[in-house]
C-alpha cells in the first residue's frame, strides 16, 4: 500500500493499491482456524443443514468434505460450498463464511515445508494476514483426493 499522496476527508492519506497482482479469495472458518480460497473456485452455496445437490452434482465423483471434521473430528453445523476448479469438484462444510477479501499475491508466505508434507497439512498452500488474524490459503483438491483415497 502506498501513503504518499493526497488525504482523504477524515484526514488520513489516501490509500492505493500497488500494481501487484491481486486474487479475490473466500474467507470462511473452519477447524477453530480462519482458512481461505480463491472466490473464482466458488460456484456456490448452500444454507446450513441442506446438502439437496442436484443428480449430476451428488454422483460418487463428488467429495463431500466437512472441513472440521476432515482436521478435528467434530462436525459442522455451517454452509456448504461448491468448490470447482476444471474438471474436479466438491461440497466443503465450513464453520461460517466471513467475507470475500482482495489480497495481493506477494502478501502470501509459502507454507514451510514441514507444512507442505504428507498429511493434514498438506491441504495448504500459503499464509496470510487479514488485519490482526492470520489466515491459511487451502487447496480442496488436496483434500478431496485425500477423501477419494487418491495419493496428494
Amino acid at each position: 500500500m502506498k501513503t504518499a499522496g493526497p488525504r482523504g476527508r477524515h484526514g488520513d492519506h489516501v490509500r492505493e493499491l500497488d500494481s501487484g497482482p491481486v486474487v479475490a479469495l473466500l474467507l470462511f472458518e473452519a477447524a477453530d482456524c480462519l482458512m481461505a480460497l480463491p472466490a473464482s473456485e466458488v460456484a456456490s452455496l448452500q444454507a446450513p443443514g441442506s446438502r439437496g445437490a442436484s443428480a449430476d452434482e451428488g454422483g460418487a465423483s463428488v467429495a463431500w468434505i466437512d472441513v472440521d471434521e476432515y482436521f478435528t473430528g467434530r462436525q459442522s453445523d455451517g454452509p456448504w460450498l461448491q468448490w470447482g476448479r476444471g474438471e474436479r469438484c466438491a461440497w466443503l462444510r465450513v464453520g461460517w463464511v466471513v467475507e470475500v477479501l482482495a489480497c495481493e499475491i506477494r502478501a502470501l508466505a509459502p507454507m514451510p515445508g514441514c507444512f507442505r508434507a504428507e498429511g493434514r497439512g498438506g491441504a495448504f498452500w500459503a499464509a496470510g494476514v487479514r488485519g490482526e488474524e492470520v489466515f491459511l490459503l487451502m487447496d480442496p483438491a488436496k483434500l478431496a483426493d485425500r477423501r477419494n483415497g487418491l495419493t496428494p
